[in-house]
């Protein structure tokens, strides 16, 4: 007790400074153990929001080959946690934002899971999906992304969800709470690849060929803010720098898996700067860029995520952690999802992160996730 003690009178800016520099969630969680008043100044830190950002890791088959458990990959130091953490089934995850993953039901109705915290959501039905039989008995598919504008831990009245779903990759929002969806006037001459939120109940849209929309779910009005003028790439991301810069980001394929025979791989991504205008938020400037400086971006069906490699000794800077995301054909043949790894800018190279098990093909696909536990 008198160890403990000496210990909760230890100088709070001291406290803060060291807890600055703990990025692993579990080592938090030991920090918090320590005495009453180092757990109350990190769940304090949690509630302001004030914590250095967290790394992504990622959520990969357990080695024991268990359906209903996940380990995590740190790609820091390129290891697997000892962590075992459960999962409700073996499907595919359409979202990943704050901790939380998005999966889809057989019914259609879509359902948040945090893993740290054991903890489900469950949003109402996508009416739009029912009878939709595109995929078969791969009704998981038929979302294509989910992404949050808060975590609903600490904003649940706020949080709100946009989803891409669909065949013509149409849009719905629902608020925490609300009892259904609201659809979003369909628009035949685009096709959606990601949605990010922006600020003030404003979604930003991007197409296949890179143009770019709001939405406002506060009057569900749609506003184009760039034309869709690029060429059609299969993946495409939105993503916001450390520093607040806004990137549009272009994933090309060497070749699209149409056969069972072949499967798709990155050949390489096209980074560019967008710069909206401050009254009507339209793009006014679009550069390709080659250097995005220490910001390592993560991409695939998670929220696009971007952090300072000058926080995270391990990671490499002006580079990309991607993961596979295809969904367009029958999913992951015949080598399963195997197109993963850290694309560099400055050259162009590629390597390795994590290297999937054969044995894992049929199982859901690894996904980045942000630890939430605090």
């Amino acid at each position: 007790m008198a160890i403990s003690s000496e210990w909760a009178w230890l100088p709070k800016e001291l406290l803060d400074s060291i807890l600055d520099k703990v990025a692993s969630p579990f080592d938090k969680v030991r920090f918090g153990a320590v005495c009453k008043s180092w757990g109350i100044l990190v769940k304090e830190r949690r509630r302001l929001k004030t914590q250095v950002a967290q790394t992504p890791m990622l959520l990969i088959p357990s080695k024991d080959n268990i359906k209903k458990t996940r380990s995590l990959y740190r790609i820091t130091d390129r290891k697997i946690s000892g962590v075992k953490l459960p999962m409700p089934h073996n499907r595919r995850y359409c979202g990943s934002s704050f901790g939380w993953l998005s999966y889809v039901t057989k019914a259609s109705f879509i359902t948040l899971f945090n893993p740290f915290r054991n903890a489900k959501i469950h949003l109402p039905q996508l009416q739009k999906l029912r009878g939709y039989r595109r995929y078969g008995n791969k009704y998981e598919y038929t979302v294509k992304k989910v992404t949050l504008s808060s975590d609903p831990a600490s904003t649940p009245e706020d949080c709100l969800a946009m989803a891409i779903f669909g065949e013509f990759k149409d849009l719905a929002f629902v608020k925490l709470g609300d009892e259904s969806w609201t659809y979003v006037e369909e628009d035949r001459t685009s096709v959606y690849a990601d949605v990010m939120y922006f600020k003030g109940g404003q979604f930003l849209v991007l197409d296949h060929r890179s143009g770019l929309v709001s939405i406002d779910v506060n009057t569900n009005q749609k506003k184009i803010l760039a034309p869709a003028d690029l060429e059609y790439t299969e993946r495409t991301y939105l993503v916001k720098t450390s520093s607040g810069n806004l990137l549009l980001v272009r994933r090309l394929i060497d070749s699209w898996p149409f056969g069972l025979s072949s499967q798709g791989m990155t050949s390489c991504f096209e980074v560019y700067k967008l710069v909206l205008d401050d009254e009507s938020e339209r793009v006014v400037e679009r550069v390709e860029v080659k250097n995005i400086g220490n910001d390592v971006l993560f991409l695939g069906d998670n929220q696009s995520i971007s952090i300072s490699a000058s926080h995270f000794p391990g990671c490499q800077p002006n580079s990309i952690y991607y993961t596979d995301d295809y969904i367009d054909t029958k999913p992951y043949y015949p080598n399963g999802p195997i197109d993963m790894g850290i694309f560099n800018l400055e050259d162009g190279s590629f390597r390795p992160h994590y290297k999937p098990n054969p044995a894992h093909k049929h199982m859901s696909p690894p996904i980045w996730i942000l630890p939430s536990m605090l």
